[in-house]
């Protein structure tokens, strides 16, 4: 695995290397989700690139960036492990060498993808997301970028922004990988102490329970509701939400409407640490 910490030196070997380029960016402290990815990745392109950069505009709370765990050899074993031809692990002033007040991002509209759920919760951190991805997309220049479903609502953003600046990259989610017990797989996963992780896997299964509920027929208001109070009554449990809402707009979802794919979606900290998931229900959607 050929391994870079500067975007000019990545790029003189990617205009050499054979395309088309398949890019999966990450902030590091891989698991076997972000293998998925790139596992997914190489099935049909011959040169994968990976990025680990804990992008600090993304982050709202600098005890989170702090916190953020960053484990780069123990990272780069894993990514050889699996194929991975090109790690790109740069510092803040390469991918920002003019530094972060501007962005190729800045003058979109995101509407109602950025106004709900992770946008109401985390202000700035969509601004963040865009800003970096875009930088990454011009910095790698790949055919397509491989991004996790668990992130359902940062995919949906940087769709959008794709389509907005015409970049010509195919966006591809790769589904949530989860723990045998239904935790989504996460970073965020290690800093859980021994009973926090035993607590976690409740979040996946009340989800899953608002989907019965939705295949069923009930309310989407009702659902949320029942979730919210199940959730809240894990004494190690604190939800901020959970969302039924329609996949391409983010907006919420009544039951009787048409839909191309419906969300669920929730973020719940448990103990000090902020976990999100989501299921979705791809049409035909018949309740």
């Amino acid at each position: 695995m050929q391994i870079f910490t500067t975007a000019e030196a990545l790029r003189d070997y990617l205009d050499r290397a054979p395309g088309p380029i398949a890019f999966v960016p990450t902030m590091g402290a891989l698991h076997e989700g972000h293998l998925a990815l790139v596992r997914a990745a190489r099935a049909d392109h011959p040169t994968v690139v990976c990025s680990i950069f804990v992008n600090p505009t993304q982050f709202n709370e600098a005890a989170d960036l702090e916190a953020y765990p960053r484990t780069p050899e123990a990272d780069a074993a894993l990514l050889a492990g699996v194929d991975c031809e090109v790690l790109y692990l740069p510092d803040v002033e390469d991918v920002y060498p003019t530094g972060t007040a501007v962005s190729l991002a800045e003058q979109l509209d995101f509407g109602s993808l950025t106004t709900r759920m992770e946008g109401a919760h985390r202000p700035g951190h969509f601004a963040g997301v865009a800003q970096v991805v875009s930088r990454l997309l011009e910095i790698v220049r790949p055919t397509t970028l491989v991004m996790g479903q668990k992130d359902y609502q940062q995919v949906a953003v940087v769709r959008s922004m794709i389509a907005q600046l015409g970049l010509g990259v195919v966006l591809r989610a790769v589904a949530t990988v989860r723990e045998a017990d239904g935790l989504a797989m996460s970073s965020r996963n290690r800093r859980l102490g021994p009973a926090e992780r035993q607590a976690a896997p409740a979040i996946n299964r009340h989800l899953a329970a608002v989907v019965a509920g939705l295949r069923a027929g009930w309310p989407a208001r009702q659902l949320e509701a029942l979730a919210l109070d199940g959730l809240r009554r894990h004494p190690l449990l604190d939800p901020e939400y959970v969302e039924i809402c329609h996949g391409d707009t983010l907006l919420p979802y009544t039951e009787g409407e048409t839909s191309r794919e419906i969300v669920v979606a929730t973020a719940v900290r448990c103990g000090p640490v902020r976990l999100i998931d989501n299921h979705a229900l791809a049409a035909p959607f018949n309740p």
